[in-house]
């Protein structure tokens, strides 16, 4: 069975911890409830997430104050590669997946090697997976669609009902003709939160 993605968390080039990557959300920051907890003021109590789905991880810096670097340039989002070096305060976070040529291979659903998804990652319905199949994917919960997704060949633009709440992507309204979306972006509807994936 393929082996997760992980991290090694590193301070003062001393490797302090190893991490592997489970599926979905990952937080990192000051805040003792988070999944990495990193003790240094110039990490925010809620700092960044890394999501992983497959063999896949994406970095999303959470408006930090001091922000989160990736290979010394600062990101707010990122598709992590082999060896990419976050840093976060005073800890460095190696990116590593293992070279899996000599290990039995797993056959992955179809699903995540093509198309596109939504994961529930809280709120109503959380941890469910929703395969964008159709032209047209509704949000909303109780019969209510707030929000929809609208696909055209394999470009998803989010698109907010009139009159709907205020729907929000990667922590700002959506724009009133809609945005196109990317891989890693975080969906906010109403209490529920969503990330899009896109292979």
């Amino acid at each position: 069975m393929d082996s997760m993605p992980s991290i090694v968390v590193k301070l003062n080039q001393a490797v302090i911890k190893h991490l592997q990557l489970p599926q979905g959300d990952l937080s990192i920051g000051r805040r003792p409830s988070h999944t990495l907890v990193l003790e240094d003021h110039a990490v925010s109590a809620d700092h960044a997430s890394i999501f992983t789905v497959g063999q896949d991880s994406f970095l999303k810096d959470l408006d930090s104050t001091n922000g989160t670097y990736i290979n010394n340039r600062r990101a707010r989002k990122h598709h992590l590669k082999p060896g990419d070096e976050i840093l976060i305060g005073k800890y460095l976070l190696v990116y590593q997946e293992q070279d899996h040529a000599d290990a039995p291979t797993t056959p992955q659903p179809a699903s995540l090697d093509e198309g596109a998804a939504l994961f529930v990652l809280s709120g109503f319905n959380s941890g469910k997976r929703i395969d964008l199949t159709s032209p047209v994917t509704h949000l909303g919960k109780g019969g209510q669609s707030a929000a929809f997704l609208s696909r055209n060949g394999d470009r998803f633009t989010l698109m907010v009902k009139s009159g709907a709440p205020t729907i929000l992507r990667n922590g700002k309204p959506v724009a009133t003709g809609g945005n196109i979306l990317e891989s890693g972006d975080i969906i906010e509807v109403g209490d529920t939160r969503l990330q899009f994936y896109q292979r």
